[in-house]
């Protein structure tokens, strides 16, 4: 990324936020004790990125975001969700389908879901209760029960 200089996307996202004279703190969703570390080699780091650098990820963020028209970053702030969705899984077959074109994967991973014989993939969106927890927590602001709405609509046939 951006000429071999950075190594990974996390540590792309990490200087890029970290470059920001307004950001003391930055939350970063870590899940394991490996990416504590990396997130720490990263934050230790001397020197932010350059202006040249920073235009060049935010205009890469800009185009990705034209692109998903969802973008759900797979934070989890939006669960639990009560009713045993998991938001973040079902946004993620959207995106197969709307970004990478991958349509079939994405109705026979849902049809999965629909099945509900595996736990962690959670329940299908037809038992969403439109409750509005989800979209308080969402950092994106996404309108969540939209877009599963959506979602539903482009994955269930």
């Amino acid at each position: 990324l951006l000429g071999g200089k950075i190594k990974s996307t996390p540590e792309l996202a990490l200087r890029f936020v970290l470059a920001n004279p307004h950001v003391s703190v930055a939350l970063s969703g870590m899940s394991s004790i490996e990416m504590v570390e990396e997130n720490a080699k990263v934050a230790s780091i001397e020197g932010v990125l350059s202006e040249k650098e920073a235009a060049v990820i935010q205009e890469m963020f800009e185009e990705n975001k034209k692109l998903a028209g969802l973008y759900c970053t797979g934070c989890r702030y939006c669960m639990p969700c009560e009713q045993g969705l998991n938001i973040p899984h079902l946004f993620t077959l959207m995106n197969y389908h709307r970004v990478y074109g991958l349509t079939d994967l994405a109705k026979a991973e849902y049809q999965k879901v629909i099945a509900g014989k595996e736990e962690h993939l959670g329940k299908d969106i037809s038992y969403c209760i439109q409750c509005g927890q989800c979209e308080s927590k969402c950092p994106q602001h996404l309108h969540i029960i939209e877009k599963l709405a959506e979602t539903e609509q482009a994955l269930r046939g």
